[in-house]
């Protein structure tokens, strides 16, 4: 008997809506969610399934996708390799499997139209028995200033400001068209919509909001480190961008989104100094919000009819008259921007020691290994000149001592464990060595 074809729910964004945080979570879970019969995908993207719409457009469109993604062999090799890989994982899915999740926040900006919509249901549907679509929307002045932060990160490098623009020249935040493109290939039923914004999620939360709305019982701890991903800059780090962005267009090389130099520098940015991003002046808010009313009435009055309105309004004093005209752009504050690339050195280079000193703990365990104490100890010293308190490396230091009968030294590890970090695995090892009665005693 033919096994029943599992049903699909396809999250196409919108970006800035918590969508990494949801990949990050559903990537890390995979081994979790097979054992509830769920299957998220490997071959589109270990989280982020963006080879799920770039297979499906011309690659002239793929320019702000990075490099990195089509593995040293090209775009398009890369993708006809994804378009095999993907056949094959979805005809070899386990016959429990009960529900795919695709998500690629891509769908949304390079499925345009319903034409290529189309492709994207074509593709699926032999293996689906149903499609849905999930989408969250965020108000369109916050969805624009959290994208602004995204834009850096591709080498947009402009001063923060509102498009002034309206959904005649910004089609992606004409959530009414949007919705009804997806609506007329896939069906108004098969439309999965959340508003993104914290009081109407569940815990006020992406991922848990995702979780429950795809009906997948997965227990995600509240401090899980993914939770928090693609998370924006602080003011001062947005400053520091924009001075690197011109300085480096300024350069015979230019600058470019496939620029490894600039991926690096923002990744490092963006571990070292994350914030909650620009914000815009509320005057200049509530005029861009002005354009897309009728949008959003429209989007309303289809799919949340019992709403007084789509998104929360704006708080009273972005409306407030008195505020007078928004002013322009912000120009860069370069004494931010100073102590932002002083933050960020800092930050580097106690990860470029953290990396040194592990290294050195590793050369000094497999030294211990072959019998070799006296380079092993000149290791674990090695990593103490690189980071003074490094637990492992304290600890065989210690543990030596303790075999030379050097309870002075041993102790003297054993304070600075205690003042560093007095809960870590190190400490208490050592604590049981001390306290355990000496041979013979």
């Amino acid at each position: 008997m033919t096994a029943a074809k599992p049903e699909f729910i396809v999250h196409i964004g919108q970006s800035k809506t918590g969508t990494s945080s949801i990949q990050r979570v559903l990537g890390g879970q995979r081994k979790a969610l097979e054992q509830l019969g769920i299957c998220y995908p490997l071959s589109p993207g270990w989280a982020n399934h963006g080879m799920l719409p770039a297979s499906l457009v011309p690659l002239s469109r793929l320019g702000h996708f990075n490099p990195a993604l089509w593995d040293g062999i090209g775009a398009e090799a890369r993708l006809a390799q994804f378009r095999r890989e993907f056949a094959a994982e979805m005809a070899a899915l386990p016959a429990g499997t009960r529900l795919v999740i695709l998500s690629a926040e891509q769908c949304g900006g390079l499925l345009g139209n319903q034409a290529e919509i189309a492709r994207l249901r074509d593709l699926l549907a032999p293996h689906a028995s149903r499609i849905r679509i999930a989408i969250y929307l965020r108000r369109q002045d916050q969805h624009a200033a959290s994208g602004y932060t995204q834009g850096l990160r591709v080498a947009g490098i402009r001063p923060p400001e509102l498009p002034k623009l309206g959904p005649d020249r910004l089609p992606q935040y004409d959530y009414a068209k949007l919705l009804d493109d997806w609506a007329a290939v896939f069906g108004a039923d098969a439309m999965m919509i959340r508003i993104f914004e914290r009081a109407e999620m569940v815990h006020g939360d992406a991922v848990d909001d995702f979780l429950d709305l795809c009906g997948v019982p997965l227990a995600v701890p509240a401090d899980h480190p993914d939770r928090q991903s693609n998370l924006s800059l602080t003011p001062a780090a947005i400053d520091l961008a924009r001075s690197m962005g011109e300085r480096m267009k300024a350069r015979p090389e230019g600058l470019s989104a496939a620029s490894l130099p600039w991926r690096r520098f923002m990744a490092a940015l963006s571990d070292a100094l994350p914030g909650r991003g620009w914000k815009p002046h509320p005057a200049e808010a509530a005029a861009f919000l002005a354009r897309y009313a009728e949008v959003n009435e429209a989007v309303r009055r289809r799919w949340f009819p019992d709403r007084p309105s789509l998104f929360a309004p704006l708080e009273p004093a972005a409306v407030d008259p008195s505020q007078g005209p928004p002013p322009g752009p912000p120009p860069i504050d370069r004494g931010a921007a100073l102590e932002a690339a002083m933050d960020l050195l800092e930050d580097q280079l106690g990860r470029a020691a953290q990396r040194e000193a592990d290294q050195h703990v590793l050369a000094g365990r497999l030294h211990e290994r072959l019998g070799e104490q006296g380079p092993a100890r000149n290791a674990f010293r090695a990593a103490l000149r690189a980071v003074p308190d490094h637990p492992l490396a304290q600890q065989h230091l210690a543990e030596a001592a303790l075999r030379e009968g050097n309870r002075t030294a041993a102790e003297a590890h054993l304070a600075v464990l205690r003042r560093a970090h007095p809960a870590h695995a190190a400490t208490q090892r050592i604590e049981r060595l001390m306290a355990a009665p000496k041979p013979g005693g």
